[in-house]
């Protein structure tokens, strides 16, 4: 006759607990670093050219959102849009600006809810060649792209709506 062991039984439950604590953290770290889908289309986006309102344009935002870099003030990881963005049947690519690698005037680093990125045709063409740069909130809600003497901006109802998006938007191309 077998004597019972309570010992080992009590060994099998530490290692199934500890497995199953190990696949949790595998899948929570996975599911942490995988990219999210953003996307959006936006109809009737204002085209203003040298400060005039133009005509309207369809926009396709087709990206995900990366975790970049550890940000120690903030103990999180910052986030960078990457993808592309079709502008009135035109494709760009979307280089994304990590906005906490540098402080705000008040010692901040933050993105203050924006995804900052510059718009280039190809892989290979050099950032500093175009000033076309892209902003959009974390929200979706407003977009701003300035392109040598155009701006497109979302939403736009007033006057009004067109001077708070751009400034809130052009604060960013100081830094």
């Amino acid at each position: 006759i077998k004597k019972y062991n309570g010992g080992e039984r009590y060994k099998m439950n530490k290692y199934k607990k500890l497995i199953v604590l190990l696949l949790i953290i595998v899948v929570g770290v996975i599911l942490f670093i995988y990219p999210k889908s953003f996307k959006q289309t936006y109809k009737d986006v204002q085209v203003f050219e040298n400060g005039k309102k133009v005509r309207t344009v369809d926009i396709k935002l087709d990206g995900k959102i990366h975790k970049a870099h550890w940000v120690w003030q903030r103990l999180k990881f910052s986030e960078e849009l990457n993808g592309s963005i079709t502008i009135d049947g035109e494709k760009y690519l979307l280089h994304p600006y990590d906005l906490y690698m540098f402080p705000d005037e008040n010692g901040n680093f933050t993105d203050n809810g924006i995804y900052e990125c510059s718009l280039n045709k190809d892989k290979n063409e050099s950032l500093e060649d175009k000033n076309i740069y892209f902003f959009i909130t974390h929200d979706k809600s407003t977009l701003y792209i300035i392109m040598e003497n155009k701006e497109f901006i979302y939403p736009y109802n007033t006057d009004e709506d067109y001077q708070k998006v751009r400034e809130r938007m052009d604060s960013w191309l100081q830094f």
